[in-house]
């Protein structure tokens, strides 16, 4: 982990500082090619895929103590969320999770445990958001439950022992996606100060009918685990008719970006999503707002088929809790 340390330092001291690291080596990771062979498959999607079958996704779960999780129904809507505190403390700063899944699944296992996980490693209380899913319930229905609950959460966190000055939203993929758009609303309707970091783990910033703009996704369409045909078929189920550039879609397409909450962009050489991470993320720096990023070479989509005790692993927990330190200390 020493090796580590100057990178780590020089980010928590100047936020703005790191910038995507070149991803071009064109080598993949031998540990993720060997679990692309034997435990990873790539994700289906064709015009005749089955929902069930896309939610079908076989990913090791560990299990976890259940006296480290409630679940409240909120909102209106009874909106479901997931309060993961294993350190049954109170005060600590909350993580909005909005889970990966391509908008068509739902909270699943292991991603409970990686809530968990983080909550402990980060010290926080991680809530995750269990939104409606397509297509039985496709756009705005996603938005607007996660949008929803991020209201509620960061006017009410202190119930379950939140420090609501300290709101930090975090996705993955789809959720990464989710977590941009709610950023944005909040910016519209004046509340975006509650949020003190957004955090987009190989995000889907753009509608997956848009991918002709990235290179990455003809780079690696197929054999990486997240493909194009996946994308493809999840925003035909999630909005079908939706307008291309609508930056709740897509909200790399809204103009203005300007005054949007600090942001850690994470992404992967071999991810069909990495140019439109690293583009959202050029985008959101042109514009004045304090972005670090990082892209992990050799590496695919969530940074998946690593062991857990590996470098890298290592390393973005490290980008993220120094970086949850410099925007909650100031």
């Amino acid at each position: 982990m020493k090796k580590f340390i100057p990178l780590i330092l020089a980010f928590s001291a100047t936020f703005c500082a790191v910038h995507a690291q070149p991803c071009s080596t064109g080598k993949l990771d031998p540990r993720v090619a060997l679990a692309l062979k034997t435990v990873l498959r790539d994700l289906p999607g064709s015009p005749t895929t089955s929902v069930e079958k896309v939610r079908d996704i076989r990913i090791p779960v560990t299990p976890f103590p259940q006296a480290d999780r409630q679940i409240l129904k909120v909102t209106a809507d009874s909106i479901p969320i997931h309060i993961f505190n294993p350190l049954h403390t109170t005060g600590l700063p909350i993580i909005i999770y909005y889970h990966p899944g391509g908008f068509v699944t739902p909270l699943l296992p292991f991603m409970q445990f990686e809530c968990w996980r983080q909550a402990k490693t980060f010290g926080a209380i991680v809530v995750a958001v269990d939104y409606r899913i397509a297509p039985e319930h496709p756009f705005p229905a996603a938005v607007n439950d996660s949008y929803r609950a991020f209201q509620w959460i960061s006017a009410n966190g202190q119930i379950f022992g939140g420090d609501t000055a300290k709101v930090i939203v975090e996705g993955l993929s789809a959720g990464g996606n989710l977590a941009a758009v709610v950023c944005q609303k909040a910016l519209i309707d004046g509340i975006s100060g509650h949020i003190k970091l957004q955090v987009l783990n190989c995000p889907s910033t753009d509608n997956a009918r848009n991918n002709a703009r990235y290179k990455s996704f003809q780079q690696y369409a197929s054999g990486y685990f997240q493909t194009k045909a996946f994308s493809e078929y999840t925003i035909q189920a999630y909005a079908p008719n939706e307008d291309l550039n609508n930056p709740e879609i897509g909200p790399i397409n809204r103009q203005d970006l300007r005054g949007l909450p600090p942001a850690l962009v994470l992404t992967a050489e071999f991810d069909p999503l990495r140019d439109e991470g690293q583009r959202y993320a050029e985008r959101l720096r042109s514009a004045g707002v304090q972005v670090g990023s990082h892209c992990f070479p050799g590496q695919i989509h969530c940074l998946l088929g690593l062991p857990p005790d590996s470098a890298e692993l290592k390393l973005a927990d490290e980008l993220l809790l120094n970086t949850m330190r410099n925007v909650l200390n100031r």
